[in-house]
């Protein structure tokens, strides 16, 4: 008798360094793992090729987005590679033509290599706005499809809720795979139980992958429940990039998976530990967090931030002077939760609030200063019934829509819709740039990075050893480093005695 088999697909790149590093991922980070990582056997590497990681690689450290692209394409030969799709380019950016949305993406196929796109379908109403003309663009240009089912527990959101949008996902658009993306780590084995089984059932055999963050320490128990329950994938990362807000560890997931007698696809051990140590180097090297086994804390029920968020929202705080209120802003996300009607805590809705929060703590009253992205979620912009809207709190309602900046965000949203529905052109959009002249990639980063001022700095990727360059090199790099005076290496009988004079 065959035995079931679990595909297990590697989250380290994108989802892993944006839950634990804050998406601070280099091009030399990269380039020592993505050869080993492509080895090991995944079913699907998930890559950080959007516009949000572009933006890091400019803004931050001078590094050229094409160029860690094209590293990709190049590195993972074995192995499909996968990354999200959006009805716009930069999701939190102006709205684009159709055809400058379709166009980015096809650059980022060309250049990536990319097989699969993924796209949330129930945070902002997407089903309805957005998947009637995007997915037969993903299907024209001869790439699988797998639309996200966010899982987040509220009043609203019951197994039928999730059966329904289910059914409504197979019968409209047959992707090629569902994922259960419970991106704030909420899953728990009493609702894993009676969930799973409501979505295989109207999932009329379409493979369907676990995407569970490690917030509520539960992961691991659902990772294990959900593969005897015949879950046919599980998104995994690699140490020191998986445990704590990230994914479950791949060594884990494959212990557990032996212990159930279930067969999965990791072919090459050896190269995930290679992948490991080299990444723990990385990680003492910059000073960048370990990711470990959180201890339970109940308040993820109530602040529900996604793993993918945490990281940043530490990082952010720390930068204003107010790492110290961490606690603070985590009560009052619970509060402006409420507030906004429980809207499902994902990109964009969970980035707003904790933004609120922060500058309502920061402040030291609750809205004196209302964000636009506030105004912009109770005029609708963000999405309706899934964005919360119909159950805010009309008095906050009626506070964000007084503000003295609504009536320009009113028309910004009535004037990014009319160009979301327009098909347009490339070249329309280059003339309004004055861009007629460049490649399409210096176009459209200077369309992402909103000018060229950052793109000047651009600079030669930093580059890291993975300790197999020959020796010369140690030596040329060693010479740099006046405080070395003397180096032995010893092999056997071989001895090597480098002195300076």
């Amino acid at each position: 008798m065959t035995k079931k088999k679990v595909l297990f697909s590697d989250m380290t790149l994108r989802d892993g360094s944006q839950s634990l590093w804050a998406m601070k991922m280099t091009y030399g980070m990269h380039q020592v793992v993505a050869s080993e990582i492509d080895q090991a056997g995944f079913d699907y590497v998930d890559l950080p090729v959007n516009a949000v990681n572009f933006k890091m690689w400019v803004r931050f450290f001078q590094e050229d987005p094409w160029l860690i692209s094209q590293q990709f394409k190049e590195k993972f030969t074995r192995t499909k590679t996968m990354f999200p799709v959006l009805e716009r380019i930069d999701l939190l950016g102006e709205a684009e033509p159709r055809a400058v949305v379709k166009r980015w993406y096809d650059l980022l196929v060309e250049s990536a290599g990319a097989t699969r796109h993924y796209m949330m379908c129930n945070s902002r109403n997407e089903l309805d706005r957005y998947y009637p003309w995007v997915i037969p663009a993903v299907r024209e240009r001869g790439l699988e499809f797998s639309p996200c089912i966010c899982f987040y527990p509220s009043p609203r959101t019951t197994d039928e809720y999730y059966a329904n949008l289910t059914r409504r996902l197979v019968e409209e658009y047959q992707p090629d795979q569902l994922w259960l993306k419970d991106a704030g780590g909420l899953l728990s084995l009493d609702r894993i139980r009676t969930l799973l089984p409501a979505i295989q059932k109207e999932a009329k055999g379409i493979p369907i992958e676990l995407h569970t963050h490690g917030m509520s320490t539960y992961q691991g128990l659902v990772v294990v429940e959900a593969m005897k329950m015949g879950i046919d994938g599980v998104h995994t990362c690699i140490p020191p990039l998986a445990s704590g807000s990230s994914h479950v560890s791949v060594f884990n997931a494959m212990h557990n998976a032996r212990m159930l007698g279930l067969d999965h696809n990791i072919t090459n051990v050896e190269a995930l530990e290679v992948v490991e140590e080299r990444l723990m180097r990385i990680a003492e090297l910059e000073d960048l967090p370990i990711g470990k086994p959180l201890e339970y804390d109940h308040g993820v029920y109530s602040h529900q931030i996604p793993g993918g968020v945490i990281s940043n929202l530490k990082s952010q705080l720390t930068q204003l002077g107010i790492g110290d209120k961490l606690d603070e802003v985590l009560d009052e996300v619970v509060r402006i939760i409420e507030d906004l009607g429980h809207p499902i805590m994902i990109t964009p809705a969970s980035q707003f609030i904790v933004s609120q929060a922060a500058v309502n703590v920061a402040t030291g009253e609750r809205y004196k200063a209302v964000l636009d992205s506030m105004i912009e979620t109770a005029l609708g912009v963000w999405g309706w019934e899934d964005a919360g809207v119909p159950w805010m709190d009309p008095n906050i309602r009626d506070r964000f829509l007084s503000q003295p900046n609504t009536r320009l965000l009113r028309k910004k949203y009535e004037r990014t819709k009319e160009i979301g529905e327009q098909e347009g052109s490339v070249e329309e959009l280059r003339k309004q740039y004055g861009l007629t002249g460049v490649s399409e990639k210096e176009f459209f980063m200077h369309h992402v990075m909103n000018g060229d001022a950052e793109l000047k700095k651009i600079q030669p990727p930093k580059t890291y050893y993975t300790g197999k360059e020959p020796l010369a090199l140690l030596l040329k790099e060693l010479s740099k480093h006046q405080d070395v005076s003397r180096l032995q290496l010893r092999k056997g009988n071989s001895v090597f005695d480098f002195r300076r004079n």
